[in-house]
């Protein structure tokens, strides 16, 4: 359960910014993996592009910000340690499948560089899954959260 006053506090704070004020997070971080879709979406015509996406990095949330240089950066930092866990567990969860397959992703096309034909079939499904995520992580930031999934052993327990 979040702080409730200084939960409040920030929801005042974060209105008319790019930070929901239900949740206090920010779509805008996901701009630091529409880097690594943009580039995996151009592999299959440009297979050098894979020496970016290897050198691309995991930032953290409070990471990106730093180094944003938007407006509400310092704001955005501050609130993330106020958002509430209902939002914030499957929000770090979502940015860990994120950065594993970013970093499966590089490890595959890595051995396909002399076969520009597989490299560019295995990016899109790369740059196809990211997005997927991302577009998971956005609904969680606007409130979204995802239901769980009993396992068929838990169901069968019921019965």
């Amino acid at each position: 359960m979040p702080d409730l006053p200084m939960y409040d506090h920030y929801r005042r704070l974060v209105r008319d910014t790019t930070i929901d004020d239900n949740t206090l997070l920010s779509t805008d971080y996901f701009n630091h993996f529409n880097e690594v879709i943009m580039l995996l979406s151009m592999l299959g015509d440009m297979p050098d592009m894979l020496d970016e996406i290897r050198a691309w990095q995991p930032k953290t949330y409070k990471q990106h910000f730093e180094g944003s240089g938007l407006h509400f950066a310092p704001l955005a930092i501050e609130a993330y340690d106020h958002v509430p866990a209902e939002y914030k567990d499957p929000f770090d969860a979502t940015i860990l499948e994120l950065e594993a397959t970013i970093a499966e992703a590089v490890e595959q096309l890595e051995g396909m560089r002399d076969d520009p034909e597989m490299l560019g079939f295995t990016a899109a499904s790369y740059w196809q899954r990211l997005q997927s995520l991302v577009d998971r992580g956005s609904a969680i930031v606007h409130g979204a959260v995802p239901q769980a999934t009993m396992e068929q052993s838990a169901i069968d327990e019921l019965f």
